[in-house]
């Protein structure tokens, strides 16, 4: 007989990745007060499916949640080109593949991330101002960049240092997704089609190189796969869109499977879902190597599940006029907004959005709006050291 646990884990992970605003780690919270049996595993298998399938929302409704945000540019260029799925079943591969590649180094894993990170840990706020310096002075206008970089900085303490519902969500919803749906207004239609991306063993390199900096990136608080991608494609120099959205796609799985890595060897949770296990108490080694290896069960249904809601959601949109199908997202996501972050959620929804629109009118890359989070964080860390 099979268990329903990882179906239930699935399952929930499949709702929290189609349908925007809602995030993984509100669900842990809410899981952690019930009586279910192996709550664990449920948490941390719909967490994980949850970055298989949080790009079809980006994607097809143009609502990014932090880890999928940096995709909705090259993504909204395939969809223009009536090639939205396709866009999907990149991040999907690039999902898949780092999930099989990552189980198969995880003993080496256990290895090498504690001397990593006691080598790397007196200088955590200096590697986040250095990212950051480094991806304003990518910028063709820098002085631009700089000043959106501060002003979504500004945004997130504001937005941190309030105790609201989902902070996150009107935060980047304001920031990556609004924005996107307003310029998409004036879009005409394109029909969508069921494409699929021609591949070759050139465009997986980039999966090794994800490990890397997805492994060097979850020692850093407030730079997750998003940030990761920025700053791999541009040392890399593999700026493709057929590269990035494979890139990120790796990136978003990569972080949620090393967050187990972190918490078995640093007994540090690296995001919300995982700090729920940890305060469940069930931190113990074999606990996390049986979830680490119970990723690979769950690979299969999670890459059709994601081939088969891209697909609807493609018949979705050729359905509704784009235009109509823009402003019921916006007034959705508004919705949403203020019944989860309630009136503050609001006003910092309308603040995010306006901020957001900069990159738009001013030319410049998106990248800098993760000042939201990286400000705050450098300053957190910085007040604690001087």
């Amino acid at each position: 007989m099979v268990s329903l646990t990882p179906l239930t884990g699935i399952a929930i992970g499949t709702l929290t990745g189609i349908i925007p605003g809602i995030h993984p780690n509100f669900t842990a919270a809410l899981l952690s007060n019930t009586n279910l049996t192996n709550l664990t595993v449920i948490i941390y298998i719909s967490a994980l499916t949850h970055t298989f399938l949080n790009t079809i929302p980006t994607i097809h409704l143009s609502s990014p949640d932090p880890e999928s945000a940096l995709i909705l540019h090259p993504s909204q260029e395939y969809a223009q080109e009536g090639r939205a799925h396709e866009a999907v079943i990149l991040t999907l591969m690039g999902s898949l593949i780092s999930l099989i590649f990552i189980a198969s180094l995880f003993p080496l894993s256990l290895k090498i991330i504690k001397p990593l990170y006691h080598s790397i840990k007196n200088v955590i706020p200096f590697l986040i101002l250095a990212t950051s310096i480094f991806m304003i002075y990518r910028q063709k206008n820098k002085k631009t960049a700089a000043m959106i970089f501060l002003l979504s900085g500004l945004l997130g303490i504001l937005t941190l240092n309030k105790e609201f519902n989902e902070p996150f969500l009107p935060l980047f919803t304001g920031l990556f997704g609004i924005p996107s749906l307003l310029i998409n207004l004036n879009k005409h239609k394109v029909k969508q089609k069921i494409t699929e991306p021609r591949l070759s063993m050139k465009n997986f390199r980039t999966i090794p190189l994800s490990t890397l900096f997805g492994s060097l990136f979850s020692f850093l608080p407030s730079l997750g796969p998003a940030q990761a991608a920025a700053v791999q494609t541009e040392i890399t120099k593999t700026k493709t869109r057929r590269n990035f959205l494979i890139t990120v796609g790796a990136l978003n799985t990569i972080n949620m499977l090393f967050s187990l890595v972190t918490l078995n060897e640093l007994n540090k949770a690296r995001n919300g879902a995982v700090a729920i296990i940890k305060s469940l108490n069930h931190t113990d080694p074999t606990q996390i190597a049986n979830l680490f290896y119970f990723s690979l069960a769950i690979a299969f249904p999670c890459t059709l599940l994601c081939i088969t809601l891209s697909r609807l959601f493609v018949k979705l949109r050729n359905k509704i006029n784009i235009k109509k199908l823009s402003i019921l997202t916006i007034l959705f996501l508004v919705t949403v907004t203020s019944i989860i972050s309630k009136t503050y959620g609001i006003i910092i929804l309308l603040f995010s959005t306006l901020i957001g629109m900069l990159p738009y009118k001013l030319e410049t890359n998106k990248t800098v709006l993760m000042g939201c989070l990286m400000l705050p964080t450098m300053l957190f860390y910085f007040s604690r050291i001087f």
